[in-house]
């Protein structure tokens, strides 16, 4: 790390993780205080919700990704107004998913009041 806190990657590791310059990567870390650098290629998408602010409206929304075999990187929800509107927006290796399916079944569900899910993070 230099004195700007800027991380090098090694090439070898570059080309191992298919990054190039301008990337977009998530960065997370452990309670083990591990970091983990994630890449997001041509298989993440960014989904955004409004929903229902109800008892077990999210694992619904959850559950449909889980389901269609797309994996949650990184996630959050918040509450719009108490009771009636929240959002839940997540950045989702769609590799081994149907995006049109997840999109489609997403948009079913009895909680949801929109899905838009996109390239742009």
């Amino acid at each position: 790390m230099d004195s700007k806190g800027r991380i090098i990657i090694p090439c070898q590791l570059r080309d191992y993780l298919h990054l190039k310059e301008g990337t977009p990567i998530i960065i997370t870390n452990s309670e083990s205080r591990e970091l983990r650098i994630i890449p997001l290629l041509d298989t993440t998408v960014y989904v955004e919700t409004v929903f229902t602010d109800s008892m077990g409206a999210l694992s619904k929304l959850m559950d449909v990704v889980s389901r269609r075999k797309g994996e949650i990187l990184m996630s959050s929800s918040k509450t719009v107004e108490r009771g009636k509107v929240a959002e839940w927006s997540a950045i989702i290796d769609v590799a081994s998913c149907n995006i049109a399916k997840l999109e489609e079944e997403l948009k079913k569900l009895d909680v949801v009041k929109r899905v838009k899910i996109g390239k742009e993070f």
